[in-house]
């Protein structure tokens, strides 16, 4: 009996130093899964909050623009093939730096040095 008594009490210690490391490891690994999924979660809710608010952003008011200039493709004498392309011709309601910002998503650095582009006072209304 004491061999038996001693060799589950052998075992048993075994299995207490292995065993609950091995548990306790587990356990952590799976609280910080769980973590992560929810900064994840929180990190991709604020990126859909933050691209809604981009896509709801107001543009600036409009009557601000009423075209008074001649456009800019009559003050630069563009070839017809070029305004074929130029997306300031395809929207004429807004001033052609506007069209090409909206287009490309940029400014062409042409238009920094335009009279209509600093006319307008464009700086104001320029997304960061």
């Amino acid at each position: 009996m004491d061999l038996l008594e001693s060799t589950l009490i052998i075992g048993g210690m075994f299995v207490l130093r292995l065993g609950v490391p091995v548990a306790i490891t587990l356990l952590i690994g799976y609280g910080l899964r769980r973590l992560d999924a929810k900064w994840q979660a929180e990190a991709q809710a604020r990126l859909e909050a933050e691209q809604a608010v981009r896509q709801k952003q107001v543009e600036p008011e409009l009557e601000f623009y009423q075209v008074i200039d001649p456009p800019c493709w009559v003050q630069k004498n563009c070839p017809e093939i070029l305004q074929a392309k130029c997306p300031a011709v395809q929207d004429r309601n807004i001033p052609c730096w506007m069209a090409w910002f909206r287009a490309e998503g940029t400014i062409p650095d042409r238009c920094y040095g335009c009279k209509l582009f600093s006319h307008r006072q464009a700086e104001k209304y320029i997304l960061n």
